[in-house]
Formats: C-alpha cells, sequence, structure tokens
C-alpha cells in the first residue's frame, strides 16, 4: 500500500479539522436560529394577545391585520387587506386628529395617542395606539405599523364616571340650593324685603357658595335689640349647617328663657355649641362671632366678642369693639365679660367676618387687608348709611375684579336715631 506524502497527509488531517469545526459551528448556528425563530414566535403570539396589529402602504391601505385586530373589530382578515384603515373610523373622531398622525408618520416619527373606532356591527371601541413607519436605506417611510391595545373597558368607565359625576354635581346644586333656602329663612329679612327694626340699618351677605358659614341674627323688643353677627368654622354646606344650629339655639336663649345679657348668652352659647360637637367629633366645632346689646331708650351698647370684628364710628372716627382671643365652643368655662360704652345719635355699628378684608384683589392680586378696610369704613362715613350697601358693594367687585371669592362675606351695619 503506497504511503501518502507527508504534505498531503498533513493538508488532509488539516482539512478534516476544519470540516468538523465547520460542522459543529453549522449545527451551534443552526441551533441559535432554530432558538431565535422561537422567541420570534413567542413574542408574536404574545403580542398577537394582547394588541391589535395592523400594516399598511403608505396610502393607509391594510396589507397585514393580526388575529386580534379581527377579533375586536369584528372584521376578518380577508375583509381588512386590501381596505383602507379608515374602514374602521369612527365618526366621532375629528379629522384633525387623523390629519396629525399621518403628518407625524410621514415625517418618519411615531405617533401615539387615543382613539374611538367603530367596529363591523357599528358599535364603538377604543384603543391606545402606536404608529410608526418603516424607513427605506434613504430614510422615506415605504411601510406603516400600527399597534394598538384596547381600551374601551377603561373609556367606557370613564364616561359613566363623567355622567355619574354630572348627576351628582346636579344633586348637589339641588341640595345647596334648598339648605340657602332653608338658611335664608331662619335669617331676618335683608335686601330689599320689609325691614324688621325701628333703626336704620343694611347686610351685605355673599355666600362664597350657595349656602355660608357666615350668618346674622337680629331681634328687637321694647326698645332694646340684640344683634349677633358670626362666622362658623368652614363655609358651605359644612358651615351653614353649624349656623343654623347656632341660629336655632340663639333664638331659644333669647325668646324662650329671655336672656338678653351679651355675657350671659355667649357663656350659654360658647358651653352649648362646644359640649354638643365634643360628645361627637374629635376635632372642635367653634363659631368666632359678636353680640350685642344696644339700648335704644337710654343709648348704651353692651356687647362681647369671641374672636368677633366690630367698629364703632362717630363722626369721622372709628373705634374697634374689643374681642377676645378665643372662639364659641372652645368651651373654656365662663365667655368672659361685657363691655358697655355710651352712645350719641348718629352713631353707626358695623360688624363684619374676615372675608370681607380678606379678599384678594386689585393689581397685584393680594388682600385688602384690615388697615385698608378700616380706611374704607371711614371714607364710607360721608354717605348715608342707606346709599353706602350698594357703595361698599360696588367696591368689592372693583376690588375683586377677575378674582375668584375666597371666603364667604357679611358685613352689618346699623345707625343709632
Amino acid at each position: 500500500m503506497a504511503t501518502l506524502p507527508p504534505d498531503l497527509l498533513q493538508l488532509l488531517q488539516q482539512l478534516t479539522t476544519n470540516l468538523a469545526r465547520y460542522e459543529g459551528e453549522h449545527l451551534t448556528l443552526k441551533e441559535k436560529l432554530e432558538a431565535l425563530e422561537r422567541e420570534q414566535r413567542d413574542r408574536k403570539a404574545l403580542l398577537d394577545r394582547f394588541a391589535l396589529v395592523s400594516e399598511t402602504d403608505t396610502r393607509g391601505v391594510i396589507t397585514y391585520a393580526n388575529p386580534k385586530f379581527c377579533e375586536v373589530s369584528g372584521y376578518s382578515v380577508e375583509e381588512l387587506v386590501g381596505k383602507p384603515h379608515n374602514i374602521v373610523r369612527h365618526p366621532d373622531m375629528p379629522k384633525s386628529a387623523f390629519k396629525e398622525l399621518w403628518d407625524t408618520i410621514k415625517a418618519g416619527q411615531i405617533w401615539q395617542g387615543e382613539i374611538k373606532n367603530r367596529r363591523k356591527d357599528g358599535t364603538h371601541y377604543w384603543v391606545l395606539a402606536t404608529v410608526g413607519p418603516l424607513l427605506d436605506a434613504e430614510g422615506y417611510p415605504y411601510r406603516y405599523v400600527s399597534m394598538r391595545v384596547d381600551i374601551t373597558r377603561q373609556k367606557d368607565l370613564e364616561a359613566q364616571l363623567r355622567q355619574e359625576r354630572q348627576l351628582l354635581s346636579q344633586e348637589l346644586a339641588q341640595n345647596l340650593k334648598l339648605a340657602a333656602t332653608i338658611q335664608k329663612a331662619l335669617l331676618p329679612p335683608f335686601e330689599g324685603d320689609a325691614t324688621p327694626l325701628s333703626v336704620p340699618y343694611f347686610v351685605l351677605y355673599r355666600p362664597l357658595q350657595e349656602v355660608s358659614g357666615d350668618f346674622f341674627w337680629l331681634h328687637e323688643d321694647k326698645g332694646r335689640l340684640l344683634v349677633f353677627v358670626g362666622d362658623s368654622v368652614g363655609h358651605g354646606i359644612a358651615g351653614s349647617l353649624v349656623s343654623t344650629l347656632f341660629i336655632q339655639e340663639l333664638r331659644h336663649l333669647v325668646r324662650e328663657k329671655g336672656l338678653w345679657s351679651p355675657e350671659l348668652l355667649a357663656e350659654e352659647l360658647d358651653s352649648r355649641l362646644g359640649q354638643l360637637f365634643a360628645r361627637k367629633l374629635s376635632l372642635p366645632i367653634t363659631v368666632d362671632g359678636m353680640v350685642a346689646l344696644i339700648d335704644l331708650h337710654r343709648r348704651k351698647l353692651s356687647f362681647i366678642g369671641l374672636r368677633g370684628k366690630g367698629v364703632l364710628a362717630r363722626g369721622g372716627t372709628l373705634a374697634r369693639l374689643d374681642s377676645f382671643p378665643f372662639s364659641f365652643g372652645d368651651l373654656l368655662g365662663r365667655a368672659g365679660t361685657e363691655t358697655t360704652l355710651e352712645l350719641q345719635p348718629g352713631d353707626r355699628l358695623y360688624f363684619y367676618t374676615d372675608g370681607i378684608h380678606d379678599q384678594e384683589g386689585g393689581p397685584k392680586a393680594k388682600r385688602w387687608g384690615h388697615k385698608a378696610w378700616m380706611e374704607y369704613l371711614r371714607d364710607l362715613q360721608n354717605l348715608p348709611l342707606p346709599a353706602q350697601q350698594q357703595t361698599l358693594l360696588e367696591t368689592l367687585r372693583s376690588w375683586q375684579g377677575d378674582q375668584a371669592q375666597t371666603d364667604d362675606i357679611l358685613v352689618l351695619g346699623l345707625e343709632v336715631p
């Protein structure tokens, strides 16, 4: 048997080794390709399970539709392929939305947004769509791919919630109007109603909402005039409930118990309000206010304020009525002692809540401020009392401008005959 030359034998051995290595590399590459194909199939299956996928040409004609798209839209793949994508367009969607979509993807960018579509049976469905172009070597779109997630349940729930919110808003508005009617029935007449008093007076009453946490009560009998102006914690319905309860307690104490002394009334009201809510709530429910008794025959003013606000105007001079630094309902035992002042004919008394001087407005949208409010009251003394309400209202509106009202507003002014 002939022996191969060493060089040829070495070459054959090298070829055999290379062939074995190439076969191993080919097997590895084949396994990798098969694994990649499985991964792509799994990804496609996962995508087809949750997303509506379609492809179109540059004219928007459908060239591919996955099973999920067919399932949700109600069309078969044969009914979709070859048709413009607007086959599922819902008439509720404005043309401007699709113009924005097309302008974006034609520019090579990705567009994303919510779209309302129409099924084959005419019902609607919502999708969160992501649409993007496939670009050729020169960077121009040659195909568009759209992947969409069905969000119909979410959008329908949002619409239902909006409808329920609207109904609740309407019901709340009706309840507020009813509460305002009830609250106004408890307040003394004002704003053009027949005056119940023998002295000139006005009331500027502007609730932040239909109902107010600011309130007042007037009662005159046998030459005595009792005045209460209060500001309960909160505003709106919560404040109005407290104010309504407070007025009822005040009515009971004055009309049925015969209490007229501001000091005794303050003590009783502080105790009753505090005890009532202390049993029910962890947070205190309080009222800031001032109770004043005017003896019209002897021209004397007796008053006590628990964080209440009042002013005596005599000529061009204003004197603030002192108030204690605690509120009705704080349960501090004795509410304090009342103060008595001599009055003169023509004296004017003003009782108010903090909403008037806390109102934001003016060129810098800042609070009016108590100092500016006092200066305004001083200037207001040039007008007769009946004209002051309208002037004050016009000034307040001018100051407020476009700013929203920030709190309930109440001002009560009266003149000693």
